[in-house]
């Protein structure tokens, strides 16, 4: 067993008097485990993202990344597809406890949002537009 669990997020924003965690989701976070988490959110739950939007995404997809993407990850996660099961329920806390402990709501954006233009010389201006955008629904 590993001596150590970790995680960490992607980036932690600053907009007005609270933070807020900003997680960029690449295929692997979509999938049945991913599905099964988001199925049980609370309806009154606070996120920065369309959670049917993310439902649907891991719904649709079919087949599951190998090797690596699906190792046991034991203690919790022993077995074929551990790591994909982790990163469902990881990313469920990521969503779920933040506003608890005092954070804004956790922002999501899906990689296929950005893969077009991200290496670009306005990709700076386009990820403010985007987080600008996202952010103006929240309530």
């Amino acid at each position: 067993m590993r001596s150590v669990e970790r995680r960490t997020v992607d980036a932690v924003l600053v907009v007005g008097p609270q933070m807020r965690i900003l997680e960029v989701d690449e295929k692997q976070h979509f999938n049945l485990f991913r599905a099964e988490t988001l199925r049980c959110y609370p309806a009154a739950a606070e996120v920065a993202f369309d959670v049917h939007e993310w439902l649907r995404l891991s719904v649709a997809k079919k087949k599951l990344e190998k090797s690596g993407w699906a190792k046991p990850m034991p203690p919790l996660f022993p077995g074929l597809n551990g790591r994909h099961k982790q990163r469902a329920f990881r990313d469920a806390l990521c969503d779920l406890l933040p506003p608890v402990h005092g954070f804004a709501p956790t922002l999501r954006i899906n990689d296929l949002e950005t893969k077009s233009w991200i290496w670009q010389s306005n990709a700076a201006a386009r990820m403010e537009a985007l987080l600008h955008g996202r952010l103006g629904k929240v309530v």
